[in-house]
């Protein structure tokens, strides 16, 4: 085996190696969160169909989860001050990141799990209502 394939299969094998690691969300200069992946997720349901969610901390006196991505949409549930909330993690677009739905005004909203299957409900994704749980 010629030195270049000598090489290319230990760099390969490295890359299979490392770990791959979530980084913590950040919000942009308005505080909008775009993506919701986090490096905490929720330990997996019994029976569930469901993947592993994203868990974010309220950090709001009270914070509305709506129907829709919208501030129109009719209220579902209300969440206080340090509730997680469990938020489903799905792919989008051709890089294949985490995105949030955006509303007609360009916000980001994200789609937070209720107890059962199917009842999920938006939240606002901005610091000012949510962060991240890191630990």
């Amino acid at each position: 085996m010629n030195t270049f394939f000598k090489s290319l299969t230990y760099s390969m094998l490295i890359l299979t190696v490392l770990p791959v690691s979530i980084q913590a969300q950040t919000p942009d200069y308005k505080g909008n969160y775009f993506k919701n992946e986090t490096p905490i997720q929720s330990p997996l349901r019994p029976n569930s169909a469901l993947s592993q969610g994203s868990l974010w901390r309220v950090t709001s006196n009270s914070l509305n989860c709506r129907r829709s991505a919208s501030v129109f949409s009719p209220i579902v549930r209300t969440y206080l001050k340090d509730n997680l909330l469990e938020v489903e993690v799905y792919r989008g677009g051709s890089d294949e990141v985490s995105m949030n739905y955006l509303d007609d005004n360009g916000k980001p909203w994200m789609p937070v799990r209720g107890g059962s299957y199917g009842d999920r409900c938006f939240v606002r994704a901005n610091s000012l209502y949510i962060q991240p749980v890191m630990k």
